[in-house]
């Protein structure tokens, strides 16, 4: 073997450690990737129906979105283009969120055994951490969901469209793998 294609081998060997590693990679970013895209697939279409309903702007729901990072008056100069930005925030959050429950999910095995309870818990903590500690510190500067019949629709609605999307779905592609 020449003295280059020697060098270039080490290279190789370098880079890739394990056997399999890279796929296991990629099989956990497209595992975390789908739960998360489809959670956030499924609440933008229930917040879309819902503004149509209401009869109010589809992209309200998304500008409300930007406006927690930006503040209301960036959004209103920033017109409807910051839609699009709170969509993107959105799905971040929603692909973030599966993130995290990948990572508890492959240390706590229960989890994955018990998809289903996993994802009624998930979905409340998601709601939890959203509503009372994350929201609070964006220029909303305060919870969004408030009174008991706001927060009786709010957590069912976040176990539904987050919660269980992402347990049922990391559960199942961690059972086979």
């Amino acid at each position: 073997m020449s003295e280059a294609a020697h060098g270039k081998q080490a290279s190789v060997e370098a880079i890739s450690t394990r056997p399999g590693e890279s796929r296991r990679q990629a099989g956990s970013a497209s595992t975390i990737a789908i739960a998360g895209g489809v959670a956030g697939a499924i609440d933008l279409a229930f917040n879309t129906v819902k503004a149509l309903s209401a009869g109010t702007s589809v992209l309200r729901p998304w500008k409300g979105v930007a406006a927690a990072l930006l503040g209301k008056d960036a959004v209103i100069q920033g017109g409807d283009a910051m839609a699009i930005l709170g969509v993107g925030l959105h799905f971040l959050i929603t692909i973030g969120a599966a993130a995290i429950y990948y990572l508890v999910a492959k240390r706590h095995r229960w989890l994955v055994r018990h998809a289903f309870l996993s994802g009624l818990a998930f979905g409340t903590l998601f709601f939890l951490v959203l509503n009372y500690a994350i929201l609070p510190l964006t220029f909303i500067g305060r919870p969004l969901y408030a009174g008991a019949q706001t927060i009786a629709i709010a957590v069912p609605s976040h176990i539904i469209m987050i919660g269980l999307p992402i347990s049922m779905l990391i559960g199942w592609r961690l059972k086979n793998t």
